[in-house]
């Protein structure tokens, strides 16, 4: 019975080892062997401007947070603004659809008098035709009021997003690595800033050659920073392909969650991975 109760026992824990999680932590890197690697921006993106102008004014400067869809910068657009005051004023603009609405009200009433004087035999059937073509002169002057109104309703919509363009604003979250302009200054092809995406970080690391296929997207490491804060977990999502054979190396990328802008960066770091992760990995590669 004792032995019986003891297999039952061996048989539950390893039930229970089976359906843990098997995760990267910096307890269990600790001792393994560590890998060089670089902690990068995930993006960096050289702000331009879409259109061509001379710089009014700059609303951040270096090193400054920014959040996605922040103004970063205005070119000059007085003459657009001109341009839209002008056309919101034509969009607005219905006397004339009121004249034509005026006009088609009086060719019916008309209509209706020569229709009951044709009945009476008081008017001729002449003066019926001109009366029915005069109401659709009318109907069609007012269908064409309608039209030209909608055309300047449309053009009011153009000339705000011909003014909008001269609104530079951030295409992510993240920080001013570097403004390249001043006000006052032409913008053609030159880019006015460079931005960074900081949230989450790149990790670049290079691995032996042995542990491809061992290695596997989704799968943890543990990145201990040079600066800037303690052991962090990261997920590799890209590994290349295309092997180094100089170096008998491959590239691998991961991914590390930076919420508030903690780990800077742009620095140095290196990378370990849990034992459990890695022997699981290994054994699914062995047996396929």
């Amino acid at each position: 019975m004792k032995f019986e109760t003891c297999q039952k026992l061996a048989a539950a824990l390893l039930s229970l080892c089976t359906l843990m999680p098997m995760s990267a932590t910096a307890e269990d890197a600790m001792g393994l062997q560590r890998f060089d690697c670089l902690i990068e921006p995930l993006k960096v993106i050289n702000v331009g401007s879409p259109v061509q102008g001379v710089i009014q004014s700059l609303s951040v400067d270096r090193s400054q947070f920014i959040d996605r869809g922040d103004v970063l910068a205005q070119i000059e657009s007085g003459v657009e603004q001109a341009s839209l005051a002008q056309a919101e004023v034509r969009a607005r603009m219905d006397g004339e659809i009121k004249s034509r609405d005026a006009d088609l009200e009086l060719a019916l009433q008309s209509k209706a008098r020569i229709d009951e004087l044709v009945e009476r035999s008081m008017a001729s059937s002449q003066q019926q035709d001109e009366a029915h073509a005069q109401v659709q002169v009318a109907r069609m002057a007012l269908q064409q009021a309608k039209e030209r109104q909608t055309l300047a309703r449309l053009e009011s919509k153009w000339a705000e997003k011909v003014l909008e363009r001269r609104t530079i604003r951030s295409p992510i979250s993240g920080v001013v690595v570097e403004v390249q302009t001043n006000p006052g200054e032409f913008v053609y092809e030159n880019p006015i800033m460079q931005v960074a995406q900081l949230n989450p970080l790149r990790i670049e690391v290079i691995l032996p050659i042995e542990m491809f296929g061992i290695i596997q997207k989704g799968m943890e490491g543990v990145v201990f920073p040079e600066i800037g804060g303690q052991a962090q977990n990261a997920s590799i999502t890209v590994i290349d392909r295309l092997m180094d054979p100089g170096s008998s190396t491959f590239g691998v990328r991961l991914e590390l969650d930076n919420p508030n802008y903690a780990i800077p960066g742009g620095q140095r770091c290196e990378i370990a991975f849990a034992p459990g992760t890695m022997q699981n990995e290994a054994l699914a590669y062995n047996d396929g």
